[in-house]
């Protein structure tokens, strides 16, 4: 007879079935391909007596398959669950009731520990029945209040909040090895961006907000949070100054601080900071792109030995693996990020590479019948929906906010038109039509436990807010700005609660309360020269920025009705609200007449 193993299920129906009908509790593992102590949980650390493993015990295997229901959850692949139940980390270890509702939970558990954690679990089940009938009812009513902020009827937008929000990451400032907060320390780049916007909207001036920026990316990138051998940014740092890190590599963190990094480049003048995203972006295209399906990988493993070595020592082993998922969200941040990096770099390969990217996730992961994308595909074929993963928020908003882009920068009406189906099903699924905000999930009679209760996610409401802005300005519809103001007027008094994580909400607001700078661009998408005058409208700063490509046979209406002449093409006029400078018809005075204006 083998060694015990734990006989994990899936999330899903059939399982809470089982823990139902068995009166059993349920043990719910949230891990990730990129956890080592997830694989240290489960396997421990080959000759390390003291780091064994919890789930490969025999005896906690035995107990767990006898008394518990065990699900195991991918936390990439099921956010929506561990946005619910993750206890502060990974891996999490909670205990739920047959319903879903949490009785107790921990991070990593080592086998000792676990031995008396679930007999004392079990006991308290046995014993606690009402006790624990009244805490749940209390956890699912805080669940209810929580989830849906709303928007008050008397509350605006204003720069209180964005001057707000600035001084929550001052306060939370490394004055010694910047960063923010004490340790561990995660990167926070949506914070340097903050204070980046307000350094250049101030005119570069105060002295302060570059000192927080470049100290902040000069310590993640000199110390150990970055890969000096290969190339890229570690998960996050361990201790105060940077220098331990967490060893595990993940796309979506590269593609937040590629552009923070090239744009303070540009800003401050740091060729360091320049090099440091230039080395990323080639670690990136090595490591996680595949040039075959024009696609990015989720993540790579840690392995603090292999990045203990040298390049050499390094060469003659097998790299950490890759987790090769095809996650649409972070790819779709990645396709932003690589044409931003096409913009400051002018590389063309890079926007040809991001559409390439935007292409094959429409075509892999869109759900004609559902009008939406699917949230993964991997390499062997497997689809979110086909696991119970209903299409999410940030699949969507993410692709649309990356499609507008692809738009300002191709003139390719295809990418607008995407943006605007994907808001079709924003508005149908996941709106909150009383209280502003969108949801992080479709409504779902059949959902388990807390999926129950649907949440409105701050970072994915801040990115659709700029998308639906975006939207207006492109096309002018005065509904998608009311949307995209009544997104961010619903956590006009939640976003505090976030302290300076909030600073990508921090960021929709700065958008919303400042008119940009919106570079019309009109001629024949084809030509070379109206291609041209598309890449000079992106150089320099892109926060504040709208390019509105128009082609003189497709928008012919729209270019008249917006008083520019069909004559003199390709052209491109600069404008502030009301106001257009004369036309530009090289890239050298577009840089004049932008120049002017900012």
């Amino acid at each position: 007879m083998g060694e015990a193993r734990v006989q994990w299920r899936e999330w899903g129906e059939a399982a809470f079935r089982e823990a139902r009908e068995q009166d059993k509790l349920i043990l719910l593992s949230i891990s990730a391909t990129w956890c080592h102590w997830c694989h240290v949980m489960d396997r421990g650390i080959p000759g390390d007596p003291v780091h064994t493993g919890t789930y490969s015990d025999p005896e906690i295997a035995e107990l767990i398959n006898t008394y518990f229901i065990p699900i195991r959850v991918d936390t990439d692949r099921r956010p929506d669950i561990n946005a619910r139940y993750n206890m502060g980390g990974w891996p999490t270890t909670v205990f739920l009731t047959p319903d879903g509702e949490v009785l107790t939970g921990a991070t990593y558990i080592p086998p000792m520990q676990m031995r008396q954690v679930l007999l004392q679990v079990l006991q308290y089940y046995r014993t606690g029945r009402e006790e624990i009938r009244r805490r749940a009812q209390e956890i699912a009513r805080r669940r209810q209040e929580t989830s849906r902020p709303i928007a008050r009827p008397e509350a605006q937008l204003s720069w209180t909040i964005p001057l707000h929000l600035i001084g929550l990451i001052a306060r939370a400032y490394d004055p010694v090895y910047g960063g923010f907060g004490e340790a561990p320390k995660f990167p926070h780049p949506e914070a340097c961006l903050l204070l980046l916007v307000e350094y250049l909207r101030g005119g570069r001036r105060d002295e302060r907000l570059a000192e927080m920026i470049r100290r902040t990316l000069h310590g993640m990138a000199d110390g150990g949070m970055y890969d000096h051998v290969e190339g890229g940014w570690f998960r996050y740092s361990t201790t105060r100054d940077w220098s331990l890190p967490h060893f595990e590599k993940m796309l979506e963190d590269h593609a937040r601080l590629i552009p923070i990094y090239l744009c303070a480049a540009e800003a401050l003048q740091d060729e360091g900071l320049r090099q440091a995203a230039v080395k990323a972006i080639a670690y990136v295209r090595r490591t996680l792109y595949d040039p075959e399906r024009g696609v990015f990988w989720g993540s790579q493993d840690a392995d603090e030995e292999y990045y203990a070595l040298s390049r050499r020592e390094r060469e003659q082993r097998t790299p950490p693996a890759v987790d090769r998922t095809v996650y649409v969200n972070w790819n779709s941040q990645m396709a932003l990020a690589w044409m931003i990096a096409g913009d400051f770099l002018q590389e063309p390969a890079f926007q040809e590479e991001a559409v390439r990217t935007l292409e094959a996730l429409w075509t892999l992961a869109f759900d004609a019948q559902v009008g939406a994308l699917l949230h993964y595909v991997d390499v062997h074929g497997e689809r979110a929906d086909q696991k119970g993963v209903p299409p999410l928020l940030a699949d969507q908003v993410h692709y649309a906010r990356a499609a507008l882009a692809a738009f300002q920068r191709t003139g390719d009406p295809r990418f607008l038109e995407r943006a605007l189906r994907l808001r079709t099903y924003m508005e149908s699924a996941l709106a909150d039509m009383e209280g502003g905000g969108f949801f992080d999930r479709p409504e779902d009679p059949r959902a388990l436990g807390a999926l129950r209760v649907r949440q409105k996610p701050l970072e994915e409401n801040a990115v659709a807010a700029e998308l639906y802005l975006t939207l207006h300005d492109l096309t002018g519809e005065r509904s998608a700005r009311e949307v995209a103001e009544r997104t961010l007027l619903a956590f006009e008094q939640e976003y505090g609660k976030y302290d300076f994580v909030a600073a990508p909400y921090g960021l929709a607001v700065y958008r919303a309360i400042t008119e940009p700078v919106r570079i019309h661009v009109i001629g024949p998408m084809e030509d070379p020269a109206t291609r041209r005058l598309l890449a000079a409208a992106w150089r320099g700063d892109p926060f504040l920025r709208i390019v509105v490509p128009m082609d003189p046979q497709r928008d012919a209406s729209a270019i008249q009705a917006q008083g520019f002449p069909l004559d003199g093409l390709p052209a491109a006029y600069v404008c502030v609200g009301d106001r257009c400078l004369p036309p530009a018809r090289t890239p050298e005075e577009i840089a004049e007449r932008l120049q002017t204006v900012t």
